[in-house]
Order: C-alpha cells, then structure tokens, then sequence
C-alpha cells in the first residue's frame, strides 16, 4: 500500500513484475536470494535514517522507523529460513 502524501523518497528501480507463480525452483531460489539482500539494504538505510532523524532531535520519528526495523529483521528472518529451505532441496 502507496502512501497519497505528496512526500517523494529518492527511488531506485524495482523489479517486482516478476511472475513467480510459475517459477521453477531454480527461480524461486534466486529470486528468494535477491529478495533477502534487498530488504538487509532497505533495512541498513533505514537504519541510518533513524540514526539521521535522532541527531535531529525527532527521537519519536526515529523510534517508528526502529520499530518498523524489527518488523522488517523478523519477516527476514523468515525468507532466509524459506531460503536454506529451497536451497536444501
């Protein structure tokens, strides 16, 4: 879900037209792979933008986004299980 607020984040390209319904294992792998680093970059520019907001004097801000980090470290957690899992055959 997109937020409608008129902020606009530096972007870089994603490729999430990706179909992996018929993906073959091989693809799954790969693209469970590539979906594990993203989120570990995702997860350490946030984390430098908590650490931004907090020498700002936002701690509250920077306490959502830290908050938002353990979210995002635990479903992490999750895809590199699901990740040694495929890889195991």
């Amino acid at each position: 879900m997109h937020d409608t607020g008129s902020f606009h984040a530096p972007h870089h390209h994603h490729y999430h037209d990706n179909d992996a319904s018929g993906a073959s294992r091989e693809e799954a792998c790969a693209l469970l792979g590539y979906m594990v680093a993203h989120n570990e970059h995702h997860a350490e520019e946030l984390s430098q933008l908590a650490e931004s907001m907090r020498g700002l004097g936002m701690a509250d801000v920077a306490e959502e986004i830290e908050g938002a980090l353990l979210d995002i470290t635990e479903g992490n957690l999750k895809l590199r299980a699901a990740f040694a899992l495929i890889k195991e055959g």
